[in-house]
């Protein structure tokens, strides 16, 4: 007798299925121990994992808005005009 394999249900993540860990690990550009710590915390649905990564990136991510150098923000000298950047 042979046994039945049921197709994997789309909209969750197996985190028991190599293959599945595999392919989300890299579609969500993630390391497999992140992964599982993300579906720990927020379940298996796919769409609960994506936004929690994407939420996660975006609170990690450095300030979009470079710092001015010291030459061009502090008052110049009189007369002087400051330095090309």
């Amino acid at each position: 007798m042979h046994r039945v394999k049921h197709p994997p249900v789309r909209n969750k993540i197996d985190l028991t299925d190599p293959g599945q860990v595999r392919a989300w690990t890299r579609r969500l550009h993630v390391s497999a121990d992140a992964l599982k710590t993300v579906v720990g915390k927020v379940g298996n649905s796919v769409s609960a994992v994506t936004k929690e990564i994407e939420l996660q990136r975006v609170n990690h991510q450095p300030c979009a808005v470079p710092p001015v150098p010291n030459s061009i923000s502090s008052p110049s000298a009189e007369g002087e005009l400051p330095a090309p950047v």
